[in-house]
């Protein structure tokens, strides 16, 4: 793929792009196959009905309209020729009648074609978002986010376009030919064959153009993927502040650009395919006329025929023609089809990483009312293979204990928790909640059970209420109010400008970290898990904030397992066990004094926080 433009230059952004590609974008697919064929048909069965009707009325509406040229036949043979007005104006009503109800009958087919189109891409749509929803963490680490909503829009939208002529553009073109090969014969044999002669070349063209227009397609749909993650890296509202503090608008305008120009490129080259089809198939459509009126023109000389049957046959040629050149390009309009339904079904064929259990195991514990223990047994994982993160841990955080996990940057901490939430699964060994592994768990019991507030905070563009809300949406007004004062937010709340019906922004951007903080931490107390995972869930609290929230924070974890994590080690100096983790290993555990008492690894990490000169002073010693 080539990029022109300014700025970057070609070469400079291809060299981006394929990077980009080979560390994680959606593969793109090659040449159509005979599965995408069968999985297409599988799409469309559940409107088999729907479609069967459409053709019906389709059928219907071809055979009307092959009646109009037979009535203009019977004009200027008969009625004309005789001076027969009564059968004139009969006739003329029927020119008008017949298209009429042609059209009334092309309404319904159309409705029908919606129908069949619009629900296989509410289908097609519904089907990715759910499947994307199934998708492990680790997909969205390596797939721009732009690139993931290009497929379900991009794609979705240009498969509408040609998904009415791939359900029921074949049949009609067949059906239309059919039927007027067989009027046209009963009329004249001779004038039929001389008609049908160019038939064949309209296929020569397909050969070509068809392979074109699939490739154009890929290329179109992967330059708007492109496009999509650009903006959406660049101009949403955690981009554009990037963007704004480094000052490099300039050069984002000039890649955006630079991208832009590719998509430009790439359309007019699918559009001019079309175009070249069309004028060959133009050009050819003429030759049948020629060929109809100069030997017909003979034949009503010598008196053969009569001028009105030279008449259907030009009218029917028209009929003849245009399925004939749209039959000969419907390889090429499939083919550019399969182009866009190859994309989704690649989306769709993504991996899950963290599958759901063909058979789960019961769960009895309830949520906030049963305590559970989480036991990780000689776990090892890997984010990429080759690059272990985990070496071999065990421990277990006992049922209604605080177990806390500390050490420094880098140390595996969070992958304890992602795995401790069954964001990933271990590569060895077993996560066990309540002695089942969390495999064999379903999960919507799983996340039943439990509350994660995770370093990276997400509040979606809505209100206070309903961020607090989002994992227990029919709790009362009083529990949201109870879970509001626990998190330490009332005050929050009575300096918004419309309390907790103030819409926060996106991400919650309205809000500082602590405040989005604490909106997270009344998130899980609202939802009242058994087991409650904490990642840094005060790592951007101020002293003051931090005080009013231990106390919260000591009640939420009254009765419940908790595993928190904390580079702020005055948030679980109370922890009924620490797991102090060094790349990728537990290389200290007990509880707060007794780590202390060892002089270790904890304990430097303890001076280091609270006070510094005294551990400087035993470094210089050492």
């Amino acid at each position: 793929m080539s990029f022109h433009g300014m700025g970057m230059g070609g070469n400079g952004m291809r060299g981006v792009w394929e990077q980009r590609r080979s560390i994680g974008y959606l593969e793109q697919g090659g040449r159509p196959t005979r599965e995408t064929v069968k999985r297409l048909l599988r799409v469309l069965r559940p409107h088999a009905r729907r479609l069967a009707g459409a053709l019906s009325l389709t059928l219907f509406g071809i055979l009307l309209g092959l009646v109009p040229p037979l009535l203009m036949r019977q004009v200027i043979d008969v009625a004309i020729v005789h001076k027969d007005v009564g059968m004139l104006v009969y006739l003329a009503a029927g020119l008008v009648l017949f298209p009429a109800a042609g059209a009334v009958v092309s309404v319904g087919q159309n409705y029908l074609n919606a129908v069949v189109a619009q629900g296989v891409i509410h289908d097609l749509r519904t089907a990715m978002y759910e499947h994307g929803q199934k998708l492990g963490i680790d997909f969205f680490t390596r797939t721009p986010g732009g690139e993931i909503h290009s497929r379900l829009v991009n794609d979705l939208n240009a498969v509408q376009q040609v998904l009415g002529t791939i359900l029921t553009g074949f049949f009609v073109n067949v059906m239309t030919i059919v039927l007027t090969l067989a009027l046209m014969f009963t009329l004249n044999w001779q004038l039929s064959l001389l008609s049908i002669l160019v038939l064949p070349a309209f296929a020569l063209p397909v050969l070509s153009f068809g392979r074109r227009t699939y490739e154009a397609i890929t290329r179109t749909q992967e330059s708007l993927s492109h496009l999509t993650a650009h903006l959406e890296e660049t101009l949403t509202l955690s981009g554009i502040v990037v963007v704004k503090s480094f000052g490099t608008r300039r050069r984002e305008a000039e890649r955006f650009k630079s991208i832009s120009y590719d998509v430009r490129s790439n359309q007019i080259a699918q559009s001019m395919i079309g175009r070249w089809l069309g004028f060959v198939f133009s050009t050819m459509s003429a030759i049948g006329p020629a060929l109809l009126y100069g030997y017909g023109g003979y034949l009503v000389i010598i008196g053969a025929v009569q001028i009105g049957t030279i008449v259907a046959f030009a009218t029917y040629l028209v009929q003849l023609y245009s399925p004939a050149s749209s039959l000969a390009g419907s390889n090429t309009t499939l083919l550019g089809g399969l182009a866009l339904f190859d994309r989704i079904f690649q989306f769709l064929d993504q991996p899950i990483a963290v599958p759901e259990p063909a058979h789960p195991l019961p769960v009895k514990a309830e949520p906030g009312v049963t305590p559970v223990s989480l036991r990780f047994d000689h776990v090892r994982f890997s984010y990429r293979q080759g690059e272990e993160v985990l070496h071999g841990l065990s421990f277990e955080a006992a049922a209604g204990q605080l177990t806390a996990v500390v050490g420094p940057s880098g140390a595996g901490k969070s992958t304890i928790l992602s795995l401790a939430a069954r964001f990933y699964d271990p590569d060895v060994g077993r996560v066990l909640l309540a002695g089942m592994p969390l495999a064999e768990l379903a999960e919507d019991d799983l996340r039943r059970l439990m509350s994660v507030v995770t370093q990276e905070l997400f509040l979606f563009h809505q209100t206070l209420e309903d961020n607090i809300r989002y994992g227990r949406p029919d709790a009362s007004a009083a529990d949201v109010a109870e879970a509001v004062d626990a998190a330490q937010l009332g005050e929050l709340v009575a300096q918004l400008p419309e309390g907790l019906a103030t819409v926060v922004g996106e991400r919650g951007y309205r809000l500082s970290g602590g405040e989005k903080q604490r909106v997270a931490i009344a998130r899980a107390i609202l939802r009242n898990p058994s087991l409650l995972l904490l990642d840094e869930a005060t790592s951007s609290l101020d002293s003051h904030a931090e005080r009013l929230i231990q106390q919260a924070l000591a009640g939420l974890f009254e009765g419940r397992t908790v595993i928190a994590i904390a580079h702020r080690l005055s948030t679980i100096l109370a922890a009924d066990q620490i797991l102090v983790v060094e790349q990728g290993r537990i290389v200290e555990r007990g509880r707060h004094q007794e780590l202390l008492a060892q002089g270790g690894l904890y304990a430097r990490l303890y001076h280091e926080q609270f006070d510094p000169g005294l551990s400087r002073a035993g470094e210089d010693r050492g």
